[in-house]
């Protein structure tokens, strides 16, 4: 078993980890969402705070545009939704152009900026 099936595996066997599977025809795999939910208790600057993090989501390229990726964000919300939560949060990479447009349109909103800069 290679790294990345033995991260999936594990995953899928963590029963805090909802994965949810978006399924086509014929039961194909059209895409994916690991998803959390957190509970950050309250710190000297930070307010306690019940949120979904969607920590993957990814769909197959030829399902890209089709409203699998929306449907898959709409079914995490409902994840947060039924566990209290307030807030989704979710992480992409600067370079990832596609995702970042994938994220607006859909409604969020820049809450942090991680920078970098090699040494």
């Amino acid at each position: 078993m290679d790294a990345v099936e033995a991260f999936f595996r594990a995953q899928i066997a963590d029963p805090s980890v909802p994965v949810l599977l978006a399924e086509g025809t014929e039961g194909k795999a059209l895409g994916y969402a690991l998803t959390r939910v957190k509970n950050r208790p309250g710190r000297a600057l930070e307010h306690s705070d019940v949120i979904v993090s969607l920590d993957q989501i990814a769909v197959v390229p030829d399902a890209a545009r089709s409203g699998v990726g929306a449907a898959l964000l709409e079914a995490v919300r409902e994840v947060g939704r039924a566990a209290g939560c307030r807030r989704l949060v979710t992480d992409v990479w600067y370079f990832n152009e596609g995702a970042r447009a994938f994220y607006q349109a859909a409604g969020f909103s820049p809450m942090n900026v991680l920078l970098e800069q090699p040494l």
